[in-house]
């Protein structure tokens, strides 16, 4: 076997009694040249240095075997770092050129260590470590900050610990602040918080984890109360402090600290940071100052999907679902790909909207896109169809499926119990815990509607009962707000009060607005005077309340006290929150307020729905007149004044633009009025068409004269 080669070959000693003679310059020049040349790095380490695939290493390899150079520490530990860390290296041959190096430096360790670090195998990694323990090996100060990035279990990090204050490392900041890293993986935040305390000197990167550290952990509060300590410390931050305490600010919908962040961002000159600029936005929507983020959005030189993204769950949150979509044109227009995430909030726009046929183009491109329908964008393709009334769709992509968790299986409960099926909604339960998974509060909200639309109030009430014992959940205000619903609609009324006033908690708007609308259909008007004063105390400027109270009146011929209710608004300064409904026609969303003239197609709407309403009168159609507001009015008034409802001009302008035969889908705003939902039933029975109209409580599929709500809305 050759003899170790060393890279410096210095010459001989000469004796001192023959001292080296003098020589003129040129010999002198000579000599140093010569010593230059010897100094040189072996080619074969020049050419690692050049080294990009394994192939080349391994020829390198072989060279530095047959001349020696590989025993030689330092060159070998070049040729592990190599198969460790380099992108096109080999952990496994990193770990066989390890075993043949005699005396392996911590150098070749550490690398070895990194290397299974990288790869995300920290369990390698720490039997590693183990292994250079037991043969001698000395760790170093950049031995620890690897191991302690693979630790996944607190007890072996607090060992590392251990050993890295033993061997006199545990103050150098590089360890520390890995070690404040891994307690903070660990979920242990007290350890984390006490190896910051005992630092003597803080770096940026210091603050900066420990900041990090409470945020990741839902400790907002701490994150930004730390953050003003860093202030007051004069340490500078960084771009990932900033971006730290900005998510802290998100989370705790801290506006005020973050607009001091973004004056900072300006003041000190940082520009336009992709991420910092991104999460600056994300606070911005999730204090609900949308402007504030579209303004920085639009000002940014580069965007990256996450800011797309951002922007566009920002105007869903807005409630400005046509502003989402109108984004989403303007990324496909520039070439810029959607992801789950993106999909997930325009599904969520449209399922607002009541935009079915855009749906099912955004589930086409999810197809076409081969994107990811993970649990969250099943859910949201599964609710936006059941919302948008397409319930067959909804019950396909959740077969489809392959997994599902509870918001899932609650989303087509809900969806069920909405399109009036609460018995197939009910079945759903049972097969839901049939697969193992629990149901939440949500659930069971559903579960309720399920039985109060399917007229089942014993099951109603026994899965009511069944929720603090059976499945730890104490019903909250929505779930006694189902109940209330399920035995008014049943005609118990009596019940229903006594419910309300048994209560653990105040009932609210829901819950009372419930009990007024089934007084309002079964004529119990002692009870809907009762319950319209605990309405009017809980929210006196409700013009809802008061307009069904006079149409309460109205419907018992008790025209002066109706009277009365309507005056007392003007008096007040009351006034019903405007009707808007929405018709979706060629993907193209069209929205109409009472007596809307700023359609393109006015004209032509209008002449579609005089000719409906005559074609309707011929049919038995008589228009009710209890629920017109104005008293100053005469009969022909009051029957105008109905035909120009929104939801008249929707269904007559679907009338006009689909082919006959084509299934109508109407979102409105408000509760449907008396005399539209009988107009819709004669709609479809007329024209033999399907309507399906969305109103604030439920759905309300129309056809062949006949409602699935079974005129209890």
């Amino acid at each position: 076997m050759a003899a170790p080669l060393s890279l410096h070959h210095p010459p001989p000693p000469l004796p001192a009694e023959n001292p080296l003679p003098m020589r003129n310059c040129a010999t002198t020049t000579a000599i140093n040249n010569n010593i230059n040349t010897q100094i040189q790095p072996h080619p074969c380490l020049l050419s690692l240095e050049k080294c990009t695939t394994m192939s080349q290493l391994k020829q390198i390899h072989a060279q530095m075997l047959r001349t020696g150079l590989f025993f030689d520490p330092f060159s070998a530990s070049k040729i592990v770092a190599f198969c460790a860390l380099h992108d096109s290296g080999s952990l496994p041959y990193a770990r066989l050129v390890f075993d043949q190096i005699p005396n392996p430096t911590t150098f070749t360790c550490n690398s070895i260590i990194r290397g299974f670090t990288n790869n995300n195998l920290p369990r390698q990694a720490i039997l590693f470590y183990q292994l250079m323990m037991l043969q001698g090996s000395d760790p170093d100060r950049f031995t620890f900050p690897s191991l302690l990035k693979s630790c996944g279990a607190l007890r072996e990090g607090k060992q590392l610990h251990c050993h890295s204050t033993k061997l006199g490392f545990a103050p150098d900041a590089y360890v520390q602040n890995t070690l404040m890293t891994m307690y903070s993986n660990c979920g242990c935040l007290v350890s984390a918080r006490k190896v910051f305390d005992k630092m003597t000197n803080r770096s940026v990167v210091s603050w900066a984890t420990m900041i990090g550290a409470y945020g990741q952990w839902d400790q907002p509060h701490e994150a930004i109360k730390l953050f003003r300590k860093m202030e007051m410390a004069s340490v500078r931050p960084n771009e990932i402090t900033l971006v730290n305490v900005l998510t802290a600010c998100a989370k705790s919908r801290n506006l005020e600290t973050a607009k001091q962040v973004h004056k900072y961002i300006d003041e000190t000159g940082m520009g336009f940071h992709t991420v910092l600029t991104a999460v600056l936005m994300d606070v911005y929507c999730k204090c609900g100052c949308y402007p504030l983020a579209r303004d920085l959005f639009d000002k940014m030189p580069e965007k990256n999907l996450f800011c797309w993204n951002i922007m566009i769950n920002g105007h869903v949150e807005d409630s400005d679902y046509e502003e989402a979509l109108s984004l989403f044109n303007e990324m496909q227009l520039i070439g810029v790909k959607g992801d789950k995430v993106t999909m997930a909030s325009l599904l969520i726009a449209c399922t607002h909207l009541g935009a079915l046929e855009l749906g099912k183009w955004l589930h086409l491109y999810i197809e076409k896109e081969k994107i990811e329908v993970d649990v969250a964008l099943g859910t949201a393709l599964v609710d936006m169809y059941a919302k948008c009334g397409s319930i067959g769709s909804a019950m396909r992509v959740f077969q489809e499926m392959p997994e599902k968790d509870v918001m899932t299986w609650t989303a087509l409960i809900v969806g069920l119990a909405m399109c009036g099926q609460g018995g197939k909604a009910l079945e759903l339960f049972d097969e839901m815990q049939m697969s193992g998974v629990k149901p939440d509060a949500i659930t069971f909200v559903g579960v309720l509607a399920a039985c109060s639309h399917a007229g089942m109030v014993d099951e109603g009430i026994g899965y009511f009962n069944s929720m603090p014992n059976g499945y730890g959940i104490q019903p909250s205000i929505e779930h006694y707000g189902c109940m209330v619903d399920m035995l008014g609609r049943a005609g118990r009324i009596a019940e229903a009060e006594d419910l309300v006033h048994n209560m653990p908690m105040a009932p609210d708007y829901f819950v009372l607005g419930g009990l007024l609308s089934a007084c309002r259909i079964h004529g119990n008007l002692d009870a809907a005077e009762r319950t319209a004063r605990q309405l009017l105390e809980l929210d006196p400027s409700n013009g809802g309340t008061y307009v069904l109270l006079s149409n309460i009146y109205s419907s018992m011929k008790n025209w002066e006290a109706a009277k009365k209710m309507r005056e007392l608004m003007v008096e007040r300064s009351i006034k019903k929150p405007p009707g808007c409904s929405a018709i979706e026609v060629g993907g193209v969303v069209h929205e109409f307020v009472k007596g809307d003239v700023s359609h393109p197609q006015s004209s032509e709407i209008y002449e579609i729905l005089d000719d409906m309403i005559g074609r309707l009168k011929l049919a038995g159609y008589v228009p009710d007149k209890s629920e017109v507001l104005m008293f100053d009015m005469d009969e022909d008034e009051k029957e105008n004044e109905l035909s120009l409802h929104s939801e008249k001009l929707a269904i007559a302008f679907g009338l006009l633009s689909t082919a006959p035969g084509t299934p109508i889908r109407v979102v409105k705003n408000l509760r449907v009025c008396s005399d539209c939902h009988s107009a819709m039933k004669f709609i479809s029975k007329v024209y033999d068409r399907e309507i399906t109209l969305r109103d604030r409580n439920r759905f309300h599929h129309f056809k062949e004269g006949s409602c699935s709500c079974r005129d209890f809305w």
